[in-house]
This record gives structure tokens, C-alpha cells and sequence, in this order.
């Protein structure tokens, strides 16, 4: 097995996670959902007035699944491109240009103390 394919195992798992937790988060949501329905046509739930309750409801059960499925394959994501990522040759061309610049930079800091010691000679 390559060094790249290992590195990835961990956002596979992520990635499995992910899709295992947002399952549950869409069983949750369908189960919530029934519970709701019934309580209406049962009579034990009216809907105007109750609408925070009942997306309380749905958030408390399933949205938080969402979430955390969101969260997951997010973390997967990133581990993936953190691997798989090239080096970046604009990245390097600025890097090396800064470094020219902080040359060039030290060596003009350095003309100057020169010239400030002899101005300070002269006096």
C-alpha cells in the first residue's frame, strides 16, 4: 500500500461516519416526523402556537445529527485535501521572492549603518 493511501484511511473513516451519522439523522428526522403527524391527528398536538415546540422537536431528535454528520465529513475533507494537496509553485515563487526582498532589505539596513558611521566619523 502506497504512503498516500495510508494517509487517506483517516478521511475514509471520516467519510463513513459521516454517512453513517447523517443515515441516523435522516431516520431520526422520518421517525420524529411520524411522531408529530400522529400526535396531530390524534388531537394532542395543535400546530399554531406549538411551532417553536415542535422545531425543538425535530432540532432535540435529528438536527444535531445533521450537524455532526456535517462536522465529519467536513474533518474528512480537510485531512483529504491536507494529502493530496501539490506543493504549490506560485507558494514557492513568493516565498523565494520574499526571500530576495529580505536580502535586498538587509543589505540597504546595512549601507545605511555604514553611512551613519561615517557621518558620525566626520562630525
Amino acid at each position: 500500500m502506497s504512503k498516500k493511501a495510508v494517509q487517506l484511511i483517516p478521511s475514509i473513516i471520516l467519510y463513513i461516519a459521516a454517512g453513517l451519522v447523517a443515515a441516523f439523522a435522516l431516520w431520526a428526522y422520518t421517525h420524529s416526523a411520524d411522531i408529530v403527524s400522529q400526535a396531530r391527528e390524534a388531537g394532542q398536538l395543535a400546530v399554531s402556537g406549538n411551532e417553536y415546540d415542535i422545531a425543538s422537536f425535530y432540532m432535540a431528535n435529528s438536527g444535531q445529527y445533521f450537524i455532526y454528520a456535517l462536522v465529519l465529513a467536513a474533518a474528512g475533507l480537510i485531512l483529504q485535501r491536507k494529502y493530496l494537496a501539490p506543493a504549490s509553485p506560485v507558494l514557492s515563487a513568493e516565498l523565494r521572492n520574499k526571500e530576495v526582498y529580505d536580502k535586498e532589505l538587509d543589505e540597504w539596513f546595512d549601507e545605511m549603518d555604514s553611512i551613519e558611521t561615517l557621518n558620525s566619523k566626520d562630525e
